[in-house]
């Protein structure tokens, strides 16, 4: 049987987590069964997931964002694209609940339908109240669903306004391989530390929904019970210079460094001896799943995607969100014992390989393209 083609679609404006699932996915679904062709938004935000896939030998197609039903080019040309290029599924990826609820609408109004959606945060503001008139006519052609945990089926199915089954699809990344002394040592010298002091990390992106002040509090309340530790913050994002300044506020940049976007962030994890997590919420975040496939110890909020991750006192710590207190207790518990920590590592490595696979998240997101092609 010839490859059934799939069309993943975003209109994300930036290369944040909900995309790096999308590349995963394009890259992971097997090229004998699916022939896959990606569609994003024409904002530069997502310029380096366009050169990511490329450079896989994904092609990409670049369709303006529809804001609103009356912006009536967009719209149209979005509409003119699905009626011209017909896929055996469309894959909506939703960065945020039905953003990209235009171009599903566009897509209906082209005589497509059967679409497959991933819900990364399920939770909305649209759900207690009536929807707008585009967002019920993008959810019409719902077939089905994929979450990432248990918690968001439940919310999903909540919804008063929703269509399709829904499938519980945990993230899955590559292996890079459990590293090796040489390339820890690597990694904390391109972060500018050496071997003797314990090394916390922290990487996302500045903003009040990854919440880089709690870091700080967190550090202000443990770096002079453990003096050896040294704090390395990758990221950027609006808030990336108001925590420079409150680094010199606190009087912790002796032992924090910021380091701004790095795109080898990846590869600079396996440096680390703890990552830290601070999110207010998160669908599953592909951060903490890179620092469990490198046998790294993670202290995290005890909010759902994060609960799906780490395995409270096995191979990490979970704390109370917002709370400074409750983040320093954490960290003293994940640092206070070095030999604890490397079991943290180890254990969180082997729920990685064992949950988290790519192989894990392409057959089972596949088999849910098999279920929609057979409606």
């Amino acid at each position: 049987m010839s490859a059934r083609r799939v069309l993943l679609f975003s209109d994300a404006q930036l290369y944040a987590g909900a995309e790096r699932y999308l590349v995963e996915l394009a890259r992971g679904l097997p090229k004998d069964r699916w022939t896959v062709e990606v569609v994003c938004s024409e904002s530069g935000g997502v310029d380096p997931m366009d050169a990511e896939l490329t450079g896989a030998g994904i092609p990409v197609r670049r369709l303006p964002e529809i804001p609103t039903l009356k912006a009536r080019g967009a719209f149209l040309k979005v509409m003119r694209y699905f009626a011209t290029h017909r896929a055996d599924i469309l894959h909506f990826n939703l960065t945020d609940p039905r953003a990209c609820n235009g171009a599903m609408a566009a897509a209906r109004m082209a005589m497509r339908g059967k679409f497959v959606c991933t819900e990364h945060l399920p939770t909305s503001v649209f759900d207690n109240g009536r929807l707008p008139f585009r967002h019920r006519l993008a959810t019409r052609g719902t077939v089905a669903t994929i979450v990432n945990t248990v918690a968001g089926r439940e919310a999903m199915e909540a919804r008063p306004y929703h269509r399709g089954r829904v499938a519980v699809v945990p993230n899955g990344i590559p292996d890079p391989g459990d590293p090796t002394p040489e390339q820890r040592a690597a990694a904390r010298a391109e972060l500018g530390f050496d071997s003797h002091h314990l090394l916390v990390g922290w990487v996302g992106r500045f903003t009040e929904q990854k919440d880089p002040d709690l870091m700080l509090e967190g550090i202000r309340r443990i770096h002079d019970v453990i003096p050896d530790v040294r704090f390395a913050l990758i990221g950027d994002g609006p808030l990336f210079h108001t925590t420079e300044a409150r680094i010199g506020e606190l009087k912790i940049g002796e032992v924090t460094r910021c380091y701004g976007f790095r795109r080898d962030a990846a590869n600079l994890l396996c440096g680390l001896d703890v990552l830290v997590n601070t999110s207010r919420y998160e669908g599953m975040p592909f951060t903490i799943l890179e620092a469990m496939f490198r046998s790294v110890p993670v202290v995290a909020t005890r909010i759902s995607g994060n609960e799906q991750l780490v395995a409270h006192l096995a191979s990490g710590v979970l704390y109370a969100q917002q709370d400074g207190d409750a983040l320093g207790d954490a960290l003293h518990v994940a640092l206070g014992d070095r030999e604890r920590m490397r079991q943290f590592g180890h254990v969180g490595r082997e729920r990685a390989l064992l949950l988290h696979s790519l192989e894990g998240m392409c057959a089972r997101t596949a088999q849910v393209y098999k279920e929609t092609l057979a409606r």
